[in-house]
């Protein structure tokens, strides 16, 4: 077990290092009266939107833990090494502390991102390292806690049940079987409290931002983020409650889903090493590599350091490639160590995937430089009117998805063929998971890149609405740090979204290698219904996302009307009297009710219809073709992921573009241009926000449900 101790002391002590950086956090200046007054107002609505979701989430783990445990001890065949009762008790738990664990990663998060932007608001006065260095080990505790909690929060209780069970000296296969299948319980925790904080996050979010810009900046020709704006305290509110906790959610659940594929794949690993030895240490190198990941992330946040002339950018990208270069070398000492001479084949496998997802990031970001033609052409529309500028943006996005697939595809291909050729049973399993945690590996610094375009943003947007508090050099810094964050968000969202897809893929993958052989038949109709049916359930929860968001924008800007409608206007702009004080808590009260509406039907959904047609699959087929249900199922996966993914690269590119061009417009004087780069920034921030994320999550969810359900019906 010494790999096990080993992993856990490593998560530990990430843990431990996150806990310190926050600690550092807290020890900076975090500004004035004025700034802590507006900072305090921030985070009362954030404690209030964090309450309401929270009640949320119990309600409905409460709920699913209740229907799991009843499944469970009536359905769970009763001749195992757990009684069913057992069985499930460890399975409700596991559910519940998924979620608990999901939630308090978005409460950290939240809390974290508010923090953070009031320090580097006062630390950009002086200059724009100490800045830099506050706003990416803010993010870097984000990033370190959703690694190691999504280990130690499963490890914990799969420990105790060993150690309870007697099975830490040599473990049966049978008794290793049974704590495995704890893990996809856990999963589903806490994808459950992922689609609460995601879904009510984001509507909260796009609806605020969009009402912030049309009705301040377009309606009532008010400076972006003019106090004055009944929206912008809740548009501030919307940067933490839907990007920084969304993020580290979207991290902590593709964590979550990799160490499912780890632990299934684990199982059948066990039970081969009768034969073959060297298959035992093989189940764990993709969580040593994982927790390796961590210790590198850790010093690829802490050389993130630049000067006052310097490219902010390239400090971040500097990161990014200490990280990875560090990470590479663990992988090849872990995979020497616990594989021999076998370890070539899973070293380039880790390569592949760790080079595929970074090119795609970064191809992103190239996409958006002004001098190439996507950006260019959207621009160049804006003189033309919205419509021609929102199709040359979803053209754009369109058109950005051909490459990330062909890249990410031509490195699964790859892993696959490396693990064949690796002469171990299951290799061609195994490889593509190490492809895939060797991506996640990196998904610790990746949330703090995502992480600290929003604190820059926020920061920004704090020190329009106190112009007191800060200096001209501040405003300058904390711009030139906006502008950085927003690379670096455009690299960290198609990062998280390449993972996701493939842990779910890869979790997808592992069951059916377990329960029916590696082979699915595409060609049987059953099965590839199933997989059109599982990008139908993820397109339609996507678009459910975008409603919700355009419907909180127009009560908002209904509200930003009936605000403002008693001022008189002169060349179009309102003449607001200097007194004046919006009604700001309006603002945030609309936004956080069109959150929460119709969240809990939304999420039931998403959860009842993979589980209903597991059920009606296992009914049709379970005497004729048992095998085939696995099969459907995993098709179900694999196809809306494949597709999922390519469609959610297209509007994240779509969206980078269209919030490109509305910066590159940012100080242009009023008139149709203004307008329509507005237009683009308001759809923009619906597809990005609310409907992206959200296709992608739904799919893990139908995953994460899929694989509980089947445990008990198909084992």
């Amino acid at each position: 077990m010494t790999q096990f101790g080993l992993i856990l002391a490593i998560e530990t002590s990430g843990l431990v290092f996150a806990v310190l950086l926050a600690r550092w956090l807290l020890r900076h200046d975090s500004g004035g009266g004025e700034v802590r007054r507006l900072g305090g107002a921030i985070g009362r609505a954030i404690d209030a939107f964090l309450r309401e979701e929270g009640r949320a989430i119990a309600l409905l783990a409460g709920g699913l833990a209740a229907v799991s445990f009843g499944a469970h001890a009536a359905l769970t065949p009763s001749e195992g090494v757990l009684s069913r009762i057992e069985v499930a008790f460890w399975a409700a738990l596991a559910l519940g502390l998924g979620a608990a664990s999901t939630a308090l990663v978005a409460r950290i998060a939240t809390k974290t991102a508010l923090a953070s932007a009031l320090r580097v608001l006062h630390a950009a006065r002086d200059n724009t390292d100490r800045a830099l260095a506050i706003a990416i080990r803010s993010g870097g505790v984000l990033g370190l806690l959703t690694e190691a909690a999504s280990v130690i929060a499963l490890g914990l209780p799969m420990t105790l049940l060993l150690a309870m069970k007697g099975g830490f000296g040599s473990p049966s296969p049978e008794l290793t079987a049974a704590v495995m299948s704890l893990a996809p319980g856990f999963a589903l925790g806490s994808v459950v409290a992922a689609l609460v904080v995601q879904r009510a996050g984001a509507i909260f979010h796009s609806g605020s931002d969009v009402a912030a810009d049309l009705g301040g900046e377009r309606g009532a020709g008010l400076p972006h983020d003019d106090a004055q704006n009944p929206v912008v305290v809740a548009d501030l509110v919307g940067d933490h409650v839907g990007h920084a906790a969304a993020r580290a959610v979207s991290a902590f659940v593709s964590a979550c889903l990799g160490n499912v594929a780890a632990a299934l794949i684990a199982v059948a690993l066990v039970e081969a090493s009768a034969t073959d030895p060297r298959l035992a240490p093989l189940a764990f190198l993709p969580l040593v590599v994982r927790a390796l990941g961590l210790l590198a992330c850790g010093v690829g946040i802490m050389v993130v350091r630049t000067e006052e002339a310097r490219d902010v950018s390239a400090a971040l990208w500097r990161g990014q490639a200490t990280a990875s270069a560090i990470l590479l070398g663990g992988l090849v000492g872990a995979a020497s160590w616990l594989l021999g001479e076998s370890a070539a084949n899973f070293v380039w496998a880790g390569v592949a995937g760790l080079l595929a997802v970074s090119v795609v990031a970064h191809a992103t970001r190239a996409r958006l430089d002004k001098r190439l033609l996507p950006l260019r052409e959207v621009v160049e529309a804006l003189k033309f009117g919205d419509a021609t500028t929102l199709v040359h943006g979803l053209g754009a996005g369109l058109g950005a998805s051909w490459l990330p697939m062909l890249v990410l595809g031509t490195a699964l291909v790859a892993a696959h063929q490396l693990g064949l050729s690796s002469g171990l049973a299951h290799g061609s399993v195994v490889a593509p998971i190490v492809a895939l945690t060797t991506a996640l590996a990196v998904t610790p610094f990746m949330v703090a890149l995502g992480s600290f375009g929003p604190m820059a943003d926020a920061a920004r947007g704090i020190a329009s609405m106190t112009p007191g508090a800060g200096t001209a050099d501040g405003q300058r810094r904390t711009a030139r740090l906006d502008d950085a964050g927003f690379f670096a968000r455009a690299v960290s969202q198609s990062h998280l979204s390449c993972v996701a897809a493939w842990s779910a893929m890869l979790a997808a993958a592992a069951a059916v290698q377990v329960r029916a052989g590696a082979t699915v038949d595409l060609m049987h109709p059953a099965v590839l219904w199933c997989g059109g049916l599982g990008l139908g359930l993820g397109l339609a929860y996507a678009a459910s996302g975008a409603h919700g968001g355009a419907r909180s924008a127009q009560s908002l800007l209904a509200e930003v009307k009936l605000q403002l409608r008693a001022f008189p206007r002169e060349r179009g702009k309102l003449r607001l009297p200097a007194e004046f004080t919006p009604s700001y808590k309006a603002c945030i009260e609309l936004a956080s009710r069109a959150g929460f509406r119709h969240l809990i039907a939304a999420v039931l959904v998403v959860l009842a219809a993979p589980v209903g047609l597991t059920i009606a699959l296992w009914l049709t087929y379970r005497h004729d073709a048992p095998a085939l249900v696995s099969q459907a199922l995993t098709a179900f996966v694999l196809i809306a992921a494949i597709t999922g993914l390519g469609m959610a690269l297209a509007l994240d590119a779509a969206r980078m573009t269209l919030s490109a061009a509305r910066r590159v417009h940012r100080q242009t004087p009023d008139g149709a241009e203004l307008e329509a780069a507005l237009t683009g920034d308001a759809v923009a921030d619906i597809i990005g926000t609310a409907s992206a994320p959200a296709l992608l999550l739904s799919i893990q969810a139908a995953t994460a449900a899929i694989l509980v359900t089947t445990s008990f019906l198909l084992s």
